[in-house]
C-alpha cells in the first residue's frame, strides 16, 4: 500500500511513493548518512520503524531527536554486530564513499560492510541519482561537481556483491510549486518514453542472502 506523505513535502513524498516498498513496522532501520534527516523522519513517523542513524558529521540539533539514535560514524568504520538491522537504506550516499577517486575497491568494501550488517532475508535498499540523467547531469554533475554513477557502473558494483536484486527506475525532483503541474507532464513523458539509462533515479532493492 502506498501511504501518504503530503507533510514531507513534494520531492520527499514522489521518492517514497514512487519507491513504493511496504516496510513492516518495528523493525529496526539504519539509515545512512541521511543528510537532512527527514528520511528518517518518515521511517519513524509513517512506518513505525526504529530508526538508527549515522553519519560523518554529528548535526546541531541531534541531541534533542529522542526517537532517534544517531552514531557518527562511516561506512567503512560501522561496528555493528553481524545481522543486525532488518533494513539498510541508502539515499544519494553510495557516491560519495570515494567521491574524489571512485575506487572501486572502496565501493565493494562499503557494500560488504552493509551486507554484513543486514539480517538475512532482509532489505538493503539503494537510491542513488543517474549521472546522466538530463537535468542531473548539468546541474549536479556539471555545476555542482557531485561524482554520481553511470547506471552500468551502479550495477555492477551491486551485482559483484549481492545477488538478489530487483531494480525500479523513476523521475523525482524539487520542482517549483509554481510550474509543478508542468514538470509532472515532463515526468511522466520521460518515464513512458524515456531509456531507464536516462531517468533520474536507480534504486537497487536486494534482498539479503
Amino acid at each position: 500500500m502506498i501511504k501518504r506523505f503530503d507533510k514531507y513535502g513534494q520531492y520527499k513524498k514522489d521518492i517514497f511513493e514512487k519507491l513504493s516498498f511496504d516496510f513492516q513496522p518495528w523493525k529496526k532501520i539504519l539509515d545512512i548518512w541521511c543528510w537532512d534527516w527527514i528520511d528518517a523522519k518518515i521511517f519513524y513517523d509513517v512506518y513505525d520503524l526504529d530508526v538508527y542513524w549515522i553519519d560523518i558529521y554529528k548535526h546541531s540539533n541531534i541531541d534533542t531527536i529522542n526517537w532517534l539514535k544517531f552514531q557518527k560514524l562511516w561506512v567503512f568504520d560501522m561496528n555493528f554486530p553481524n545481522e543486525e538491522f532488518d533494513y539498510v537504506f541508502l539515499h544519494d550516499v553510495l557516491h560519495h564513499v570515494d567521491e574524489d577517486n571512485q575506487s572501486y575497491e572502496k565501493h565493494i568494501k562499503a557494500l560488504s560492510n552493509i551486507k554484513r550488517i543486514c539480517k538475512k532475508w532482509w532489505y538493503i535498499i539503494i537510491v542513488e541519482w543517474n549521472r546522466y540523467n538530463p537535468l542531473f547531469y548539468p546541474h549536479m554533475v556539471r555545476m555542482l561537481w557531485h561524482n554520481h554513477f553511470k547506471q552500468w557502473y551502479f550495477h555492477k558494483i551491486v551485482w559483484d556483491v549481492f545477488t538478489n536484486i530487483s531494480y525500479k527506475y523513476f523521475e523525482a525532483h524539487y520542482y517549483p510549486s509554481k510550474y509543478l503541474k508542468l514538470w509532472k507532464v515532463y515526468e511522466k513523458f520521460m518515464e513512458c518514453f524515456c531509456p531507464n539509462k536516462f531517468l533520474a533515479y536507480n534504486v537497487a532493492i536486494i534482498k539479503n542472502d
